[in-house]
């Protein structure tokens, strides 16, 4: 045991001091690294038609953004893992790492200073639905600034949080998600909606009654994909590469074309 001490002692800081690399380099490996390694990605997944859609029988996730993201996960063998969240609570979702990426998600400047984002994967206008006109009323955004109009939004969605400081005046009534925000409507506690003419078109499309108002004047805004800050951008700027690909060759293009209703 006497003879043995010494080179215990000797070996013993060598030993600390290769933990301590691995560790570092555990540490360094990027978020891109990570998922090639684990050869899975965590996305979240937000109950919003035609953005996500949860298979209620199966728990399968469908949607655009799910499609965007097999058409760019799929060829370098990664399997993608649907995290449930919501628009309002992403943030922290994406700063905890409870999952990587959140599709569908709008580069506001407050958002900005938390997390990262893509280029952007599409674009959309910010519109109102009403199930009770006159849909004049609704023509533009001063006429929408009344207190007598009770106004039906997402918490944490890119028009709520867009439009919420334009419309001091308006009634909100601000919700957790997309099926409570159309209860607010079809039950008359809200006198129209305001979200994405996308997801508006996909209302109407499967209800078949209402009208969309794009009120003047138009306000739009990109939509990418959000995700932890690095300082190595790698993850990112693969993402920007493949939304490029997907873009040149039309796939992004068919993807937006199957979901959102051509006007």
């Amino acid at each position: 045991m006497r003879i043995l001490q010494p080179l215990v002692r000797r070996l013993l800081p060598a030993a600390v001091a290769l933990a301590a690399a691995t560790g570092a380099m555990a540490q360094d490996k990027s978020d891109l690294q990570k998922i090639v390694d684990a050869k899975v990605v965590r996305v979240g997944a937000v109950q919003a038609p035609p953005w996500y859609e949860k298979d209620l029988a199966t728990g399968a996730w469908g949607g655009l953004v799910p499609e965007v993201m097999e058409a760019m996960f799929s060829k370098v063998g990664v399997k993608i893992d649907y995290v449930e969240t919501q628009w309002g609570t992403a943030v922290a979702g994406l700063q905890s790492d409870r999952f990587d990426l959140l599709g569908a998600y709008n580069a506001t400047p407050e958002r900005e200073k938390a997390i990262d984002f893509t280029k952007p994967m599409g674009a959309l206008k910010f519109a109102i639905l009403t199930l009770k006109g006159p849909a004049d009323a609704y023509a533009t955004w001063d006429k929408i600034d009344d207190p007598a109009i009770r106004l039906a939004a997402i918490d944490g969605a890119g028009a709520t949080r867009a439009l919420q400081p334009l419309l001091p005046k308006t009634a909100w009534s601000v919700v957790q998600s997309s099926d409570n925000m159309y209860l607010e409507l079809e039950s008359g506690r809200a006198d129209a909606l305001v979200t994405s003419d996308v997801q508006i078109g996909q209302y109407l499309k499967a209800r078949s009654r209402g009208t969309m108002v794009i009120p003047t004047p138009v306000r739009s805004q990109p939509t990418n994909i959000g995700l932890r800050k690095s300082e190595d951008h790698k993850l990112r700027d693969w993402l920007n590469e493949q939304l490029d690909i997907l873009q040149k060759d039309g796939t992004l293009d068919r993807i937006w074309a199957k979901y959102v209703p051509q006007k």
